[in-house]
């Protein structure tokens, strides 16, 4: 009797779903939210799956290309213009896209006063174009590495925004599944507080 009367109410929830979990899934893999809350029907969670797979195959498609092409770029400056580019940076890239060789460049840095902008005369710093259709197929080289360099920003932003929405969505999916779920409640005190079995079951919509 004792542990009869002390008996207290519990409440039996059916299965809930953390909206916190789905959202954290999909932050770390989009579209796993959404299989987390409902592995029979789950084809939101396949689309963002889906999407950011293709992300972050182009994403290291890219990558891949672009040092295809840059190891490309400094093989044909080595055969066509003498120059090592192996340890150069993006403006000695550009001085040598513009310019047929390093004493050209220089006098019109001298002439335009940019000082700061003298390549010293050394010869690991000539370079000397044969035709001018070399250096201008070398320049469209180098565009098309910093056109590819400049999707991948774009790419990895589109990645992030794609995780936010799918966390989003399966947040809310979430919230609105424990909202519909019926709530049981079991207790071995009747509502005079007397001993006896009572239950109640209820429905929220």
């Amino acid at each position: 009797m004792p542990a009869i009367l002390m008996a207290q109410d519990q409440d039996y929830d059916f299965d809930e779903k953390s909206p916190r979990g789905a959202f954290l899934r999909s932050m770390v893999l989009p579209g796993w939210g959404h299989q987390y809350l409902d592995k029979n029907d789950w084809r939101r969670g396949q689309y963002h799956m889906a999407a950011d797979a293709i992300m972050i195959l182009s994403y290291v498609g890219i990558r891949v290309r672009n040092d295809q092409l840059e190891s490309d770029l400094e093989t044909f400056a080595r055969s066509n213009a003498g120059i090592d580019l192996s340890s150069k940076d993006r403006d000695f890239f550009l001085a040598i896209a513009n310019f047929d060789n390093l004493a050209e460049y220089n006098d019109f840095q001298l002439r335009s006063r940019n000082w700061d902008d003298l390549i010293s005369d050394s010869p690991e710093n000539r370079w000397n174009w044969a035709a001018d259709d070399d250096r201008f197929q070398y320049q469209d080289m180098r565009e098309r590495i910093d056109r590819n360099n400049n999707q991948l920003p774009a790419l990895i932003t589109l990645m992030v925004a794609n995780r936010v929405v799918s966390g989003i969505s399966a947040f809310a999916k979430a919230r609105n599944m424990n909202r519909e779920l019926p709530e049981a409640r079991f207790s071995y005190l009747n509502e005079f507080g007397e001993p006896g079995f009572t239950a109640s079951l209820r429905f929220g919509f």
